[in-house]
């Protein structure tokens, strides 16, 4: 099997704030993808899976657990270099997207390494 590109190991965030406290959105979440591989997040709206996907693309941090892109653990890293492994390698389309017209969808994705 291929390395994995992303892994995500015991995956935990909580968001605080509200008069019931703390709300656990995702509790010990565990995933790996593989170069070229494709995955659907599929679940009930509130289900966690934007929580996931900001955390995976370096847009958020976990409580808990570890984000682990090209081997290298992103928990370890400072966010100044969280941020230029973000701008280099991750890239999102989102389902509600604000995307250039006149490029395809892949350049869309690339810009910020322009």
């Amino acid at each position: 099997m291929n390395e994995p590109v992303l892994e995500l190991d015991s995956i935990a965030k909580a968001y605080h704030g509200g008069a019931a406290g703390p709300v656990d959105v995702l509790r010990g979440v565990s995933l790996r993808v593989a170069r070229g591989e494709v995955v659907a997040l599929v679940a009930p709206s509130g289900a966690g899976k934007s929580t996931l996907l900001h955390i995976s693309g370096l847009l958020d941090t976990a409580d808990r657990g570890r984000v682990v892109i090209d081997g290298v653990d992103m928990t370890r890293l400072s966010d100044a270099t969280r941020t230029a492994v973000r701008r280099a390698q991750v890239g999102f389309i989102y389902q509600f997207h604000h995307l250039l017209p006149e490029f395809t969808a892949a350049e869309n994705v690339i810009l910020p390494q322009l």
